[in-house]
């Protein structure tokens, strides 16, 4: 909604004020003559005269300070307008677009769920057909089985969007516990390495010893790093370096990194990139880093990103600190100390 313009270029001159100048200089003016006069010829009508022109010259000042007064008043009331009517936009905007997401993953989560049990069936019966292609001896076996692994592809890919869209449907409360954020990345490093080494990509893990301990549910926490990660890769299509880090803040606050060494983040898709549904990629879905932005969120963290050292993008996931006794947490942090490397 376009705002409307301010009226004040149309009060930056009020119609009062403009009188007052040519009035104002007249009797500046006048005033000088008559001094100047009076000094050589000092007379009863001069010192009349200089009293009058003194008066018009306070009368049109009183009228300038007024219409000054009328003007900043006006300007000011003008820039509140302006800021009122911006802010009822954008809540506006923002109500729309809530309402619309809402009404979109209603949706979403009805059709994922419709469809999540018939698709349940046609995997098992795929893996069971999969298994009579492989006992049988016939010529036609080879392709059969092709096909079938296709058709399981294609299934298990199905699958895995109706879970991504139930997910952001319906997200689940976290579980929170006391949990070390080394143990996550160690979870995370075994579970994409092979994926990784068919992709061309080394992993590496740069765990800090400074005990990087929050309040979290290791399971979402995990598979919010497991969207970067998987961006990541993503964006490494001919190989490169998946770095995952750990890392404590002075402020006790804790951090889990996934840099990589692709492209970047091209700089008309910074601002769009954690919008649900918005994907640069053909077969994306545009959930996986909304995902783990309302994951982050929910453990009362942030999500950023930003250059990686080395080139490519640095995703980070800040979470608050948390102190256990006993436990995976029971240590003290130490801020600066090194940090454990570990290459896959």
């Amino acid at each position: 909604m376009p705002v409307p313009e301010s009226p004040t270029p149309a009060l930056a001159q009020p119609l009062l004020a403009r009188p007052f100048w040519p009035t104002m200089s007249l009797a500046v003016a006048a005033a000088a003559f008559l001094v100047a006069h009076s000094v050589l010829h000092a007379t009863a009508v001069d010192e009349l005269l200089l009293v009058l022109v003194a008066l018009t010259a306070l009368v049109a000042g009183h009228g300038l300070m007024r219409n000054r007064a009328r003007r900043v008043a006006a300007e000011q009331e003008a820039a509140r307008a302006r800021q009122e009517l911006a802010l009822q936009t954008r809540v506006g905007d923002c109500e729309q677009r809530r309402q619309s997401l809402a009404a979109f993953a209603k949706l979403a989560s009805h059709v994922a769920h419709e469809v999540r049990n018939p698709l349940s069936s046609i995997m098992l019966n795929t893996e069971l057909l999969e298994e009579e292609a492989a006992r049988c001896g016939c010529e036609s076996a080879s392709e059969a089985t092709a096909l079938i692994g296709s058709i399981k592809q294609e299934a298990q890919r199905l699958q895995h969007l109706t879970d991504e869209y139930l997910a952001f449907a319906r997200p689940p409360r976290p579980a929170a516990a006391h949990q070390s954020l080394n143990a996550v990345v160690e979870e995370l490093a075994h579970l994409v390495r092979e994926e990784a080494r068919r992709s061309g990509i080394t992993v590496e893990t740069r765990l800090s010893r400074g005990c990087p301990c929050a309040l979290i549910d290791p399971h979402q926490i995990k598979q919010a790093a497991l969207n970067l990660v998987r961006n990541a890769m993503q964006a490494m299509p001919n190989g490169g370096r998946l770095t995952i880090s750990t890392d404590v803040a002075a402020d006790g606050t804790v951090a889990l990194s996934v840099d990589d060494t692709g492209p970047g983040i091209p700089k008309e898709l910074r601002c769009q990139i954690f919008e649900p549904f918005f994907t640069s990629k053909p077969q994306g879905t545009g959930l996986g880093l909304p995902l783990a932005a309302h994951i982050v969120r929910d453990h009362d963290g942030e999500i950023g990103f930003g250059p990686a050292p080395g080139g490519g993008a640095r995703f980070t996931i800040t979470l608050p600190p948390s102190r256990s006794e006993s436990g995976p947490c029971a240590c003290s942090p130490r801020p600066a100390a090194p940090v454990e490397v570990a290459r896959t």
